[in-house]
Order: C-alpha cells, then structure tokens, then sequence
C-alpha cells in the first residue's frame, strides 16, 4: 500500500481543526503553594482575585497570589485563600489592604475599592508587604496558619 500524499481525494484540509482558536486559550496554571507557618518575609503582590471555590461548596473566596525570593535568589509563588463568609477572614482581607496602603483610611475600603482592587486593572500588582505567619492549634485540635501583614 502507497501513501498518498494528495489531498485531492479527501476532505481533510476542508474539515475545522479542534484546535481552531486556541492561541486564543489561556493556559490554566497549577496552584500555588499555600503559605507555610513559620514564614517571615516580604512578598510580591502578584494578583489579587476572587473565586468561586469548589471546596467550599461554591462560596466566594478572597485569593492573594504571592512571589518571595529568600537571600539565595530562590522564588517561591504562594496563594493566600481567605473565606469570605467569615468575619475573621475580612477583618486580615482589610489588614493586607491596609498594608499595602497604610496612609488610608481602613473605614475607605468599601465594595467598589474592593472591586477595583480585585478586577482587571491590579492597581496592587507589583506592590510589596511584609507578612508573617504561624501555625495555631484550635480549641478542637486543627490546624491553620495564621497571617499577619505589615507594610513593607
């Protein structure tokens, strides 16, 4: 059997490729490590977003994409995940805001700061602050990693 090299007696050339549109796509990254305890640095604000998480059963939560570099030129992303349901939660959600502003005034951020801050534009991208973190043990015994965010 030959192979034949001539397009004319098929229609291959004619029928939509599914790969139509694709330098369209944008490539979905892998997540990032989430902060570890211990962590004392400054780090890049890469985006700042909310998503509808899917552990959370569909709830909104506040995500901080973070870059740290250590004294070894090492990099490291981090995500910052922070329930949007819970007081706790919104009350470091506007101590990271307002480390990254510290002249403002905490009572400004309402929902369109927020939105803005959020969207599309990342006004804070770029910008740096100074976060530590620890491990807390609960009442119940679990474990979290707790956030505190300080101007850079």
């Amino acid at each position: 059997m030959t192979w034949n090299n001539d397009n004319t007696n098929n229609n291959w050339n004619s029928a939509p490729s599914p790969w139509e549109g694709f330098e369209q796509v944008e490539a979905r990254k892998s997540r990032n490590d989430f902060l570890p305890p211990d962590l004392d640095t400054v780090a890049t604000i890469e985006e700042l977003k909310v998503v509808q998480s899917q552990k959370n059963m569909g709830q909104q939560v506040f995500i901080a994409v973070l870059k740290t570099e250590n004294e070894e030129g090492i990099v490291k992303h981090y995500d910052w995940v922070a329930k949007m349901t819970e007081r706790v939660y919104l009350q470091n959600i506007k101590a990271l805001v307002l480390a990254l502003n510290p002249e403002a005034d905490p009572n400004s951020f309402g929902r369109e700061v927020m939105e803005h801050l959020t969207g599309p534009d990342q006004p804070c991208k770029w910008l740096n602050v100074r976060l530590r973190t620890e491990q807390i043990v609960t009442k119940k015994g679990n474990e979290f990693t707790k956030v505190s965010w300080y101007s850079a």
